[in-house]
């Protein structure tokens, strides 16, 4: 196997016993940023429970001080840096790239709103009742519009970015972990770190578009854009119809669905073709 054919595939394959490390490593990191956004987000938001006018701050800020924290606890613990944090965030890509891994999104998104869809809202108790808890979390948002846009639309896709693309899934590739499951992997682990089933589906699979147009193109700010862009709408009908059960598209319509995904795929092939070769990781 030439050099060029091992950049291509991020280097040969590790024996089982070698790539449980990393897979492990990335499990625990995950870990790591969910007890960091939980634990600071409770911990600063406490004298907003008592003056409610300060969910206007502590809500971007509980984010914002959770995911850094997460970032600074996580560059140490895979052995990287900001430096090569930052190359990646500003890692040149084509508008063709940029157009293309736009569309790429779009049409996936319909399969991820079916996911979602196929977790029940009632009928389940437990589960009924949690999805109220959901709901609340949800609606607090609309109660304090800026600072819910801040926190959902901006600083979200930013930080999990970083986190989940820019450092869990890019040490996956440079431990030599095959792209497949090393993006499998980390959607996964997106898809727990929003904490409740109706996101676990639908955000795993957006996480793993995400994590494809990065193995692509190593450009982690298109991959920031394409949340902010999935966050934005999500928000924007959140406000519109007061509700967070309303969704882009018609999830019941089968068809369609199965449709966009087959275009979302052909899609998919494409932005590979037209980066074939082109990224090379180290």
């Amino acid at each position: 196997m030439n050099d060029q054919l091992k950049e291509e595939k991020f280097g040969t394959v590790p024996q089982t016993s070698q790539f449980k490390i990393p897979i492990f490593k990335s499990i625990v990191a995950a870990l790591i940023v969910a007890v960091c956004l939980q634990l600071i987000s409770s911990v600063i938001n406490i004298p907003a429970y008592f003056k409610e006018e300060l969910y206007h701050i502590t809500l971007p800020v509980s984010f914002l001080v959770g995911g850094v924290l997460a970032i600074f606890i996580l560059i140490p613990y895979v052995k990287t840096s900001w430096k090569a944090i930052l190359a990646h965030i500003w890692q040149p890509a084509s508008i063709g790239v940029l157009f293309l891994s736009t569309l790429f999104y779009i049409f996936m998104l319909p399969f991820a709103e079916f996911l979602t869809s196929m977790i029940p809202t009632e009928g389940i108790p437990w589960l009924e009742d949690f999805y109220k808890q959901i709901i609340q979390a949800f609606e607090m948002m609309m109660d304090y519009k800026i600072a819910g846009f801040i926190t959902v639309c901006i600083l979200a896709p930013i930080l999990e970015e970083i986190l989940f693309r820019g450092i869990i899934l890019r040490g996956l590739f440079q431990q030599g972990v095959s792209p497949i499951i090393a993006i499998a992997l980390s959607s996964l682990l997106f898809g727990l770190a929003h904490m409740n089933p109706w996101q676990f589906l639908g955000a795993g699979l957006l996480g793993a578009v995400f994590g494809f147009v990065y193995y692509r193109t190593k450009a982690l700010w298109i991959c920031i854009f394409l949340h902010a862009l999935n966050n934005t709408v999500s928000f924007i009908f959140m406000l519109r119809y007061k509700s967070m059960d309303e969704n882009v598209t018609n999830p019941n319509n089968y068809t369609s669905v199965m449709i966009s995904f087959a275009i979302a795929v052909f899609l998919g092939w494409s932005l590979y073709k037209i980066t074939k070769n082109k990224v090379k990781w180290n």
